[in-house]
This record gives structure tokens, C-alpha cells and sequence, in this order.
């Protein structure tokens, strides 16, 4: 798990590594050193896509330019709805807030993004989620539900309740090994074709052998024996 600053809401988010392709605009983490221009273990984020490889702006940030980075040398950083505020866990909830609870505003063209406030009232007028916040000075700034859009913040109090971030880890790192176990069975299958193949021409050889000359099956043992290990190698 890591814990990033999220730029549009300004507050500390939780991350996961998953093993992919990254696109632009998502942050990675670095796997191998990459010289001058990243260290194994940096934070980067991808500016562009370049065949094979992505080009991203890490943090030691060389010569003030993205640098390519390989797709198979580092991980893409996947968002959770985990965020950190003042030393404390919260979990963002896509619902409708009830009086005394905390929201983050996530779109609006009044209030700044990222701002956090206590629900004191709900305009019971209208149900688009349209509430009374309270502002720095004891008062209170209407919130357009029509228009407007907040996550609630729910505190995440209980130790040993399951952690979300917990479990999109573990389904990364599922995922992981199930593209491990693919290219394993691939790998597997590939050679499995090639023995069949081996086997296929060594009947060949032997039909073609006893139709032009059945007397010259006659094979000494040591000929035998390497017979044997090529059946053996092909699963015969």
C-alpha cells in the first residue's frame, strides 16, 4: 500500500501496485534503477505512451524532463477510497450525508474542490443531496446537490474491520499471479507442441527408414538407448 498526495482533492490518498500497462495520466512505481533519470522504489507519473514503454516525470525529476521507463520495470499506482486527514483514516462514500457528518467536495463552481466541511442542515426541498455546510466563521454555505458533488467521509474507527485497501491489494496481487500462471502455461504449452512435433518426425524418420531398407532397423544398443531418451523426451 502507498500513501500519496491526490492533486485534485489535496488530501492523502491511499494507492495500490498493480501489475499492467499504465496510462497517461496515472502514477507508477519504479521496480528496477533506471541510472540518472529514476531510482528503483520512485514515484513517476505518465505523461505519454511510447510503444513498449511509457514516458513519466519521477520524482528526482532529471533535467526537468519525463523519461522512458519500460512496462515491464515498474507498477501502476490504482487509486482506493482510503484517504488520510489529520493522522486519520477515512473512507470516501458515494451517498447522501446526514446532519453532523464530514464531506469533501469533489465538484463545484463556488466552493474550492477538496474542501471539507460539517453538514449542519439538509434542504429538505429537494432530494439531490442539496445541504447546508458549516463555514470557517460559525455560518454556513449552501451546497447545490443539483449541481454540485461531494463524497461523505466516513472514519474508519474499527482496527480489525476488513480495510478495503486491504482487499484491493490482495485482489492485485491475485491478479499478478494469475498473469504468472498464464505465461507459465504458455511457456508449458509451447514446449508441449515442440515434443509433439519431435515425435511426429521421428515416426517419419522410422517409416521412412523401414520402407527404403527394413534390414537397416538392425540398431546397435548404444543407438537404442538414444532412441529411448528421445521417445522419453517426446512423452512416450
Amino acid at each position: 500500500m502507498h500513501v500519496l498526495k491526490d492533486e485534485k482533492l489535496g488530501v492523502d490518498r491511499e494507492y495500490v501496485a498493480v501489475d499492467r500497462n499504465a496510462e497517461v495520466g496515472e502514477k507508477i512505481y519504479t521496480l528496477v534503477d533506471g541510472s540518472d533519470y529514476f531510482g528503483k522504489g520512485e514515484y513517476g507519473f505518465v505523461h505519454s505512451l511510447d510503444g513498449n514503454c511509457v514516458r513519466a516525470r519521477f520524482e528526482r525529476n532529471y533535467m526537468h524532463h519525463p523519461w522512458l521507463i519500460n512496462n515491464k520495470n515498474y507498477h501502476v499506482l490504482e487509486p482506493t477510497d482510503i484517504v488520510h486527514i489529520d493522522g486519520e483514516r477515512y473512507r470516501l462514500e458515494d451517498r447522501m450525508a446526514v446532519v453532523g457528518e464530514e464531506i469533501i467536495v469533489t465538484k463545484s463552481s463556488y466552493i474550492p474542490i477538496g474542501h471539507i466541511g460539517v453538514v449542519k442542515g439538509i434542504d429538505v426541498s429537494h432530494d439531490d443531496g442539496s445541504c447546508y455546510l458549516e463555514d470557517a466563521h460559525g455560518g454556513d454555505d449552501y451546497f447545490d446537490g443539483e449541481i454540485d458533488r461531494y463524497l461523505v467521509l466516513t472514519p474508519i474507527q474499527d482496527a480489525t474491520e476488513a480495510q478495503e485497501s486491504d482487499v484491493i491489494n490482495v485482489l492485485a496481487n491475485l491478479g499478478a499471479e494469475v498473469a504468472e500462471l498464464k505465461r507459465t502455461i504458455a511457456r508449458h504449452q509451447a514446449e508441449i507442441n515442440a515434443l509433439h512435433e519431435d515425435k511426429v518426425h521421428l515416426g517419419e524418420q522410422l517409416a521412412n527408414v523401414a520402407a527404403d531398407d527394413p534390414k537397416s532397423l538392425a540398431i546397435t544398443t548404444d543407438e537404442l538407448a538414444q532412441i529411448i531418451v528421445s521417445l522419453s523426451r517426446a512423452g512416450l
